[in-house]
């Protein structure tokens, strides 16, 4: 599935809300959150943005949004934004807290409670690892 459409949301979605840890990570932080996924032609020629919401420790809703400014209506908890290149870094391992902090990713709302989570990044890690993933 190719990186970042809607079938790979989809599946990536499902794998999340498939780990018995999943309810753990995402306890205390706000109900919702934006991606943004920045356009670096050739390769990813267009900008994508994604708005999720949890409840009850499972990712309830996520959906691809036709704008990226929609996320400025919507004003989710968390906004982490970075160019394709990050992305695709990360989903090869990349560290993330060092990105976040870094400022390759940029993070709006409270980057110290998404530090904190950081112990959980094996949640994400394994729900990745079993997204069939096509990187341009």
């Amino acid at each position: 599935m190719r990186f970042a459409s809607r079938e790979w949301i989809e599946a990536a979605v499902a794998a999340l809300n498939g780990h018995p840890d999943l309810p753990r990570a995402l306890a205390g932080l706000g109900a919702d959150a934006g991606l943004v996924v920045e356009a670096e032609p050739p390769a990813f020629p267009r900008t994508v943005a994604v708005h999720g919401t949890h409840a009850a420790g499972r990712i309830v809703r996520a959906r691809l949004l036709d704008d990226e400014d929609d996320l400025l209506e919507l004003a989710p908890a968390y906004v982490l934004r970075a160019p394709y290149g990050v992305w695709r870094e990360l989903l090869r391992g990349g560290d993330p807290v060092r990105a976040a902090l870094s400022g390759r990713i940029r993070v709006e709302g409270d980057l110290e409670a998404l530090v904190r989570r950081a112990r959980y990044r094996y949640v994400v890690d394994a729900a990745l690892a079993a997204v069939p993933t096509e990187l341009p």
